[in-house]
């Protein structure tokens, strides 16, 4: 498992937003069973998820109901996402990752 905190920039439609990161990725583990006495554990596809902070409810709307959104690392690398759930007191939201991790 990967673990990624810190600053990242979530781009919404187009308008880049500074967020604060708390993100995690795996990869799962499914098991094979084979035709004989030997059994096999194979590695699926990545998923991560994780939770954003930004700096108000105002920005956390938006995101949510953005038709696009792309989560952007400090190194370049860009990973897509959908927000879950959202905390209508504050700037938190919950995501799913969509694709391959970006950390």
């Amino acid at each position: 498992m990967d673990v990624y905190r810190g600053d990242v920039t979530v781009i919404a439609d187009g308008t880049e937003y500074p967020a604060k990161a708390d993100l995690r990725s795996w990869v799962e583990q499914r098991h094979v069973a084979a035709f004989g006495p030997t059994e096999a554990w194979v590695e699926g596809a990545a998923d991560w998820n994780g939770k954003l902070e930004v700096r108000d409810e105002e920005v956390a709307d938006m995101m949510m109901h953005a038709a696009e959104r792309h989560l952007r690392m400090p190194d370049g690398r860009v990973g897509d996402f959908v927000v879950s759930r959202r905390s209508f007191d504050a700037g938190l939201l919950v995501i799913e990752g969509s694709g391959d991790p970006p950390f």
